[in-house]
C-alpha cells in the first residue's frame, strides 16, 4: 500500500469515527459545575480517598464527574474505558462509594446491541472481531519492530555496555508473542525512564501506548480473552435481548 492511499484510508476511518461520534455528542453533559476546576479541592479530596498520586488525567475526572451524577442525581453510573490499569485502581472506589462499575470496549458493544432492535447478532460478532483485531495487529506490529530491532542492532558490544536493555528487550517481546499484557506497564516505564540508552526503542513503544491499555492484574483475563469469550457465548445463545424472553 502506497503512503497516498494509506493517507485515504486514514482520513475515511476518521471521517467515520467522527459519524458515528455525532450520536454521543449530543448526550454530552459537561457538567461545569463539579469540571470548571480540574485541579480545585474536589478532585484533590477524591485523590486523597483513592491514593491516586497522577496528575489530574480523563480517568480522575471521569471518576469526579461519575461520582457527582451519582449523588445529585441518584443515578448508577457505568464507566467505560480500556485503560486497565486506570480500571483496576479506581473500581474499588466505585463500588464502596456506590457509584456503579467500570467497564470496557467489549461490554460498550454489548449494551449497545441490547439499547438498539437493528443492531443483529452477526454485527455484534463481527464488532468484537475488528476489535479483537485491532488490538493483536497493535501487538504484531510492535513486536515486529522490535525482533527487527533487536536482530540488527543487539550485538555482542551492545550487551557488553547496555546488558540491561537487551534482556528486558528480549522480556517485552517473550510477552507480546505470548499475549501476555501483566506487569506489561513497568516495561514501558523501565524504557522511558532509560530512553538515553534505548532511545530507538522507546520511540517505538511510544507509537504503541494503546497496548498498554490491555494490562490486568496476574490471574486475570484479558480484554482479548474477555472478547474470544463473548464470541462464543454468541454462538452458544448466551447472550440475549429482553424481548428473546418472550419470543416463541
Amino acid at each position: 500500500m502506497s503512503k497516498y492511499e494509506n493517507k485515504e484510508s486514514i482520513d475515511a476511518a476518521r471521517k467515520g469515527i467522527d459519524q458515528k461520534l455525532t450520536f454521543f455528542r449530543g448526550k454530552s453533559d459537561n457538567n461545569e459545575e463539579v469540571l470548571k476546576d480540574p485541579e480545585g479541592e474536589f478532585f484533590e479530596k477524591i485523590k486523597g480517598a483513592t491514593g491516586y498520586s497522577k496528575r489530574t488525567n480523563g480517568e480522575l475526572c471521569s471518576t469526579g464527574h461519575a461520582l457527582f451524577v451519582s449523588r445529585y442525581e441518584q443515578k448508577k453510573v457505568f464507566f467505560y474505558t480500556d485503560d486497565y490499569p486506570a480500571k483496576d485502581f479506581f473500581s474499588p472506589f466505585f463500588d464502596y462509594q456506590q457509584i456503579g462499575q467500570i467497564k470496557d470496549s467489549a461490554d460498550l458493544i454489548v449494551l449497545l446491541f441490547w439499547m438498539d432492535e437493528s443492531f443483529t447478532t452477526h454485527q455484534l460478532d463481527s464488532t468484537l472481531s475488528a476489535l479483537y483485531s485491532q488490538y493483536v495487529t497493535d501487538v504484531t506490529l510492535l513486536k515486529e519492530r522490535l525482533q527487527s530491532y533487536l536482530k540488527n542492532n543487539v550485538d555482542a558490544s551492545f550487551i557488553r555496555t547496555k546488558k540491561q536493555i537487551a534482556e528486558r528487550l528480549r522480556e517485552l517481546i517473550a510477552k507480546l508473542d505470548k499475549l501476555d499484557f501483566t506487569k506489561i506497564t513497568e516495561l514501558w516505564t523501565f524504557f522511558e525512564e532509560n530512553k538515553a540508552k534505548s532511545k530507538e526503542v522507546y520511540e517505538m513503544l511510544k507509537q504503541f501506548d494503546s497496548i498498554l491499555e490491555l494490562e490486568l492484574k496476574e490471574g486475570a483475563d484479558t480484554l482479548l480473552a474477555k472478547i474470544t469469550r463473548l464470541r462464543n457465548e454468541i454462538k452458544t445463545n448466551k447472550i440475549y435481548r429482553f424481548d428473546d424472553f418472550f419470543s416463541n
